[in-house]
């Protein structure tokens, strides 16, 4: 594990690790170890340099894509839904299934904790859900593969790289994979205007772009 230096910047109380907004149990972490290290002062305008590891880069070095601010990774085309496709966690509620199949469902209105993703944490290429604390996997590196939430781990299903408004497998095989919805009409869900599609790893080459072009947080 290399290390490097990542500026840490607490104001008004909200922890910043470079540009990125902590949130929930990294934020308490980040703030008792600040708190070990500050001798007096206050807390609502400082600033320390902390030594943090990072998982090396593919090409050996310490990776260098910074982590995303958490949000919605939103369809760009709307396609049939004026609100847009969002990935998602199938459910909602106490019925919300976090062992299910992402899917892309309607954005909600509010940023949901089943829609709220960060890109490149906890180390580069993975997709983060904080309010789970779990990591987007695909099930398998050949077309057609589903994506779930799992424990996050070295796994390379775990690592995606965004280019080009695309999420691509980072190592799958012999194929260059692509998160995609499926094309058709979305299947109507219960909920006031909302729908869904099923959500999958397809051929990037053979996709069209109104199914797997993206924004992400």
């Amino acid at each position: 594990m290399d290390e490097r230096e990542i500026l840490l910047r607490i104001d008004n109380g909200d922890i910043y690790l470079g540009k990125r907004l902590l949130k929930g149990r990294q934020a308490g972490i980040l703030r008792l170890a600040v708190l070990n290290l500050l001798v007096g002062g206050s807390l609502a305008a400082c600033q320390t340099a902390v030594t943090l590891p990072t998982e090396p880069s593919p090409s050996g070095q310490a990776g260098s894509d910074p982590a995303s601010t958490a949000g919605l990774i939103q369809l760009q085309d709307p396609l049939d839904e004026p609100e847009y496709y969002c990935v998602d966690i199938p459910g909602a509620g106490l019925s919300l299934n976090l062992q299910g199949a992402l899917q892309a469902h309607t954005c909600k209105l509010r940023a949901a904790e089943d829609e709220t993703f960060t890109f490149n944490f906890p180390s580069v290429g993975q997709i983060y859900m904080e309010a789970y604390q779990l990591c987007v996997e695909a099930d398998s590196v050949e077309a057609g593969a589903e994506l779930r939430l799992q424990e996050c781990t070295d796994q390379p299903r775990q690592r995606f790289v965004y280019e080009e408004g695309r999420i691509r497998l980072r190592d799958a095989g012999t194929e260059t994979l692509c998160l995609a919805i499926a094309p058709g009409a979305g299947t109507p869900t219960g909920g006031p205007s909302h729908l869904r599609r099923d959500l999958e790893l397809r051929p990037c080459a053979e996709v069209e772009a109104a199914l797997s072009e993206w924004k992400i947080p």
